[in-house]
């Protein structure tokens, strides 16, 4: 069997590049990369959870030729490029920020920051909605960790340099990632000197606790941790605040009925999420042969979990093709696999969920598709940007009497 051949898309044909990719079969091959990429739900879900299978590694590193430094060194230590006993320590106490009760702590700073940056747009008469929220993800990410908030921007910045390193890198984004990584690592060092002083509600005094506690948690891996939160929630959330909103604003019906109908905002999430996803698939490399869409597969073999592909499969969605607000309210509902699943399942699903309902809650109670509409023609296509999420590069919104 020869695997058909698939260049990933990023932009508004995306969906009709995986649909024509899922019929022809249940993987492709991406010639960029030479990576399998597995299309259809119930195979990505059984990958996801083969322990044949492990994380992306330094295996994008290699590919870029980029044989050491501090960027490879920091990105060989992250949770994501970890399995095993590491991975499972590494998550287990970095889970201690993301219960619901640490999540739900941080909804009223998210729901403060979404009123200012609509208040502001509705002031001006409008603007961009991606712009408007773009730095919310990182300031409820930041509040979690512990970072001052006057500090915020620093950070953002951070965020915006080190998310191309989940995918290939140009020259240039290589050199901006190295410079960031070692300003992150000296700033994340600093709040550890001060939390040592003085501990507070957030995860790196808690983590911190635990290096005290003997619980096989080491200095550098707690500067590593920090680093690896800030940058796996930055650019994956805010992404999806723009493609969630692109999603409602061509779907104007589900923005009158989540405001008839507030506590439906959870579910309005999941399929904005589902129908237009800003994360497309999941890296991941076999570490022993495995049996992938009737092909043997050698060990080695770089592979991507398209749960983008996954979201829209007819043999597991009703419809897959139309947005549904209410779709994850019914008895039965498939599970997303945007989040991933199986051992590295997204840690910050929660937080990331929360965040973008308090976006989504406000920009509704605002106005959008009433009084806050597009000022441009967004009905087929518009630009798109990709990093480490794909996001629209701008929504570009007026606000008119109503």
């Amino acid at each position: 069997m020869v695997d058909q051949e698939l260049d990933y898309t990023f932009d508004d044909s995306i969906h009709e590049t995986l649909r024509a990719g899922r019929a022809g079969g249940p993987t492709a091959l991406n010639p960029p990369t030479g990576a399998i990429v597995a299309l259809r739900y119930d195979e990505v879900e059984r990958l996801a959870h083969d322990p044949r299978i492990a994380g992306i590694g330094l295996s994008l590193f290699d590919l870029m030729g980029i044989p050491d430094g501090n960027l490879r060194d920091w990105y060989r230590q992250l949770m994501f490029t970890n399995d095993g006993d590491a991975h499972h320590r590494l998550r287990r106490l970095a889970a201690r920020a993301f219960t619901p009760r640490s999540v739900e702590r941080h909804r009223a700073l998210a729901a403060e920051l979404v009123a200012e940056r609509l208040a502001a747009l509705v002031e001006a008469g409008g603007g961009d909605l991606v712009e408007a929220f773009a730095d919310v993800p990182m300031r409820v990410i930041c509040r979690l960790l512990g970072v001052p908030d006057d500090e915020g921007e620093h950070f953002l910045a951070y965020g915006d340099a080190l998310s191309p390193v989940f995918g290939l890198m140009d020259a240039e984004q290589v050199e901006r990632a190295e410079g960031a990584v070692v300003d992150l690592m000296a700033d994340v060092e600093r709040m550890i000197a001060a939390r040592t002083k003085e501990r507070g509600e957030d995860l790196i005094s808690a983590l911190l606790e635990a290096e005290e506690a003997g619980d096989r948690l080491t200095h550098d891996e707690v500067v590593i941790m920090v680093g690896n939160l800030i940058v796996g929630g930055h650019d994956t959330t805010a992404g999806q605040i723009g493609c969630s909103l692109l999603a409602l604003l061509r779907n104007p019906d589900a923005l009158d009925a989540l405001r008839a109908d507030p506590a439906s905002a959870a579910a309005v999430v999941d399929e904005t999420i589902r129908f237009e996803p800003s994360i497309g698939f999941v890296p991941r490399t076999l570490v022993e042969p495995v049996e992938i869409g009737g092909v043997d597969r050698p060990a080695g073999t770089l592979l991507f979990l398209s749960s983008a592909s996954t979201s829209r499969d007819p043999d597991v969605w009703d419809d897959p093709d139309s947005f549904l607000p209410l779709r994850f309210t019914e008895a039965g509902a498939p599970k997303l696999l945007s989040f991933g699943s199986g051992p590295h399942y997204c840690l910050g699903a929660a937080l990331a969920r929360m965040t973008l309902q308090e976006v989504v809650l406000g920009a509704a109670r605002a106005g959008l598709g009433r009084t806050i509409v597009p000022s441009a023609d967004i009905a087929d296509s518009v630009e798109w940007r990709q990093v480490l999420g794909r996001s629209p590069v701008a929504l570009p919104v007026a606000v008119t009497p109503g």
